[in-house]
């Protein structure tokens, strides 16, 4: 297993179990964040934005990985809203220096409980 696979899925199933200690570990410092036009720049800005609804379950559906980079595409599943994300992840110097999130980004915040007229429910990422 390479180590860019191997970091990218211990981010993965840390981020979406809650583990929050795991997730700021595989973090570079200087780690970015882009989402649409939402760029958050550097690890504590990142862990202080949120974190994924512990209710919610993911399913790994693709993921692929070369080099420094890795693609991994989820459905994210949390009452009766289902999202699907692409997420491009690089990893240098064996941590995570970066990650583009790409999903319909009202469907997300929406999921979150972040969106206008969504259920309640805790934070999310973005």
């Amino acid at each position: 297993m390479s180590e860019t696979r191997q970091i990218a899925r211990r981010y993965f199933d840390a981020w979406t179990s809650g583990d929050s200690e795991t997730v700021a570990g595989l973090l570079a410092p200087d780690f970015s964040f882009v989402a649409g036009d939402l760029r958050i720049d550097g690890r504590e800005a990142f862990l202080a934005a949120g974190a994924f609804p512990r209710d919610a379950t993911t399913s790994m559906v693709a993921e692929a990985y070369e080099g420094d980079v890795g693609f991994q595409l989820y459905d994210a599943t949390r009452g009766g809203r289902t999202v699907r994300v692409v997420e491009q992840l690089t990893v240098r110097d064996g941590r995570l220096a970066g990650s583009v999130f790409v999903t319909d980004m009202a469907a997300f915040m929406a999921f979150t409980g972040a969106g206008a007229g969504a259920e309640g429910g805790q934070g999310g990422r973005p």
